[in-house]
């Protein structure tokens, strides 16, 4: 999203730090901004019709400034300095990084943890008849495990009002505040189950979430609706459980597997990117929390050949992040030359051509050599695959989010920045106009909050009509963005936009100005 220089300073640091939406802008004092500056500021308080026409006339400037931009959505964005001439080391998850899945995969999650439920654990037959909706929820939200709200919280730690769901209805205002007495959500109960007998919260951070999301959310208004009583805990649990044991069991992998073309995203360039870091001399890993099996399958299927590791200096399955990175007792192990039995034989060394079981990053790192910053790692969960790295290690991260080119494609709509040049323009002028005290211009203004709730409601059922944007809430950034903020480097929605960068290109991130200071950013 592009915004006027004047406009822009209503924003803090971290809201400007999603960078897919707030590119660089030359600052600009036209003709408009001196005539609204003085109009509000002057000695005589403005007439209502003037404001409406200032608003009209702010309106049509900033939309013509959206109009012209457009994000990128195949663009690697950078929350922090980054220069590939220094990467040595290219790391890779493999799960939504090197491959991508169709929404098949989610629906077949739904589907499996369904019949589970009925077959394991005496779940009414009933819900066999239960969809998937992959629209119900988005990456990120968080659960309120004890009472059953699935719901949105901001960077802030404050829950969105407008998006807090229990089953498929809305959670009023007014219950909401009642629970938790306001909307902000302790610090020490955030990203973790706490044992207290007020909160237990968890967060979806990953894809595969979005059905269990769903599942939990279509049990819970299954119960409602047929008069079923039931402790939102165990039914969370169960259905946790369920899609957990659908993963460890491998049956999601051995269906995915007898079937690729069904699950899998083509990736025509992914052997072009490979190699050309490997012919530049890159060292390049996978630590991946999958069975060397599928993964082999994959690589298979997506490369079109099995000599796939022959591209890879070191292969690692079966990791259990984020333990690998905390666990430093953990043995690595190696597959047979058969590839399908571990071998007894302690491990010393991290060789070419070899694949690898378990084992822990502190050995990893001993082993290779590679460590601190030269190392560059990419995964799509935010916290298992690249909180410790860049945390703990150092390494540089790169987090994978394929819904962000999606998200940037409806931001980049003509209706959607009509309505963002409206509303920047709106809490431009509301804000400005604090001190007056005329009856006419107090009911003028009371109608633009209205009005501004409108447009705050369109932008964000544009992303999803429940919960909005991964990115952020109707004001602010979301949890997930502070996150990602703080655990990756770079984010991009797929790995083969970086075949649009050259090897020694420096991401450089917007200099983000605090409140206090101009903000002054040029765009040549």
């Amino acid at each position: 999203m592009i915004m006027l220089v004047s406009l822009r300073c209503l924003m803090n640091v971290l809201q400007r730090r999603c960078l897919h939406t707030w590119p660089n802008i030359r600052p600009v004092t036209s003709a408009l901004e001196l005539a609204s500056g003085a109009l509000i500021n002057g000695p005589n308080p403005p007439t209502s019709a003037q404001l409406i026409h200032l608003l009209e006339s702010k309106a049509t400037q900033v939309f013509e400034e959206l109009r012209d931009h457009a994000i990128n959505g195949q663009a690697v964005f950078t929350n922090s300095e980054l220069s590939l001439k220094y990467i040595d080391v290219y790391g890779f998850d493999f799960d939504y990084t090197l491959v991508h899945y169709k929404q098949s995969v989610l629906r077949l999650i739904y589907g499996l943890a369904k019949n589970r439920l009925v077959e394991q654990l005496n779940y009414p037959t009933c819900i066999r008849e239960l969809s998937f909706d992959p629209s119900f929820a988005i990456r990120g939200l968080h659960c309120d495990i004890k009472r059953g709200y699935v719901m949105k919280v901001d960077a802030y730690n404050h829950i969105q009002l407008t998006s807090v769901y229990r089953g498929h209805e809305p959670v009023s205002t007014e219950e909401v505040v009642a629970a938790y007495g306001g909307t902000h959500v302790p610090m020490t109960v955030m990203d973790s189950l706490s044992r207290s007998s007020t909160w237990k919260l968890t967060q979806f951070l990953d894809l595969f979430s979005i059905p269990e999301t769903a599942l939990f959310a279509d049990l819970m208004q299954y119960m409602i609706d047929h008069g079923i009583s039931f402790d939102p805990e165990y039914l969370f649990e169960d259905v946790q459980n369920t899609v957990y044991n659908i993963h460890q069991s491998g049956e999601i992998h051995r269906i995915i597997a007898r079937d690729p073309d069904t699950y899998l995203e083509s990736q025509p360039v992914l052997r072009e990117l490979l190699n050309r870091l490997q012919c530049s001399g890159k060292k390049l890993f996978i630590i991946t929390n999958s069975p060397f099996w599928f993964v082999d399958k994959g690589m298979s299927h997506l490369l079109g050949s099995s000599d796939w590791r022959d591209l890879f200096d070191v292969v690692v399955t079966n990791a259990r992040k984020p333990s690998f990175y905390s666990d430093s007792h953990r043995p690595f192990r190696t597959l047979n030359s058969d590839l399908t039995s571990p071998s007894w034989q302690p491990i010393t060394q991290l060789t070419k051509g070899g694949v690898y079981l378990q084992g822990n990053v502190s050995d990893f790192m001993s082993f290779t050599g590679w460590n601190g910053a030269s190392v560059l790692y990419f995964g799509d969960h935010v916290f298992s695959d690249l909180a410790d790295p860049i945390l703990q290690l150092g390494w540089k991260t790169g987090a994978i989010l394929p819904e962000l080119e999606r998200e940037i494609e409806t931001s980049n709509s003509t209706t959607f920045k009509s309505q963002l040049a409206d509303l920047l323009s709106l809490e431009s002028l509301l804000q400005r106009r604090q001190n007056y005290c005329d009856a006419d211009i107090e009911k003028l203004l009371e109608s633009w909050k209205v009005k501004r709730d409108i447009k705050r409601k369109y932008l964000k059922e544009a992303h999803n009509v429940r919960f909005g944007s991964v990115f952020r809430t109707e004001k602010n950034p979301t949890y997930f963005s502070r996150r990602l903020a703080t655990f990756s480097n770079l984010y991009t929605s797929s790995l083969n936009n970086l075949m649009n960068y050259s090897l020694d290109y420096t991401f450089i991130p917007r200099r983000a100005a605090l409140p206090h200071e101009p903000d002054l950013n040029f765009d040549f």
